[in-house]
């Protein structure tokens, strides 16, 4: 008997062994970027912008400028775009998998 009273340990070692690298990369992908760069990542990409005015817009990202942000093809809105300046930009939302 005395023989599996390690094993509980052994078992929790091992998880742990496996769990610790997963757990690094979730911390190093959860960095904070400034506003321009996460939109610079999403270039060509549909993403949901919260503006400051608690008005959320949603489109694809066709440019990036110094203060402006480029969306296209804006969600219930045919044929429109939106030229936005990222300074008013409070939240991204994207798809990030």
């Amino acid at each position: 008997m005395k023989r599996y009273a390690a094993f509980p340990t052994v078992l929790l070692v091992a998880l742990l062994g496996i769990a610790a690298p997963t757990i690094a990369i979730a911390q190093e992908t959860k960095t904070v970027a400034p506003m321009r760069d996460v939109l610079l990542s999403n270039v060509g990409k549909r993403v949901a912008l919260r503006l400051s005015g608690d008005q959320d817009i949603e489109g694809t990202v066709v440019a990036v400028g110094a203060d402006t942000v480029l969306l296209s093809k804006l969600s219930g809105k045919d044929f429109y775009d939106a030229v936005i300046v990222i300074s008013k930009v409070s939240a991204v939302s994207y798809k990030a998998r």
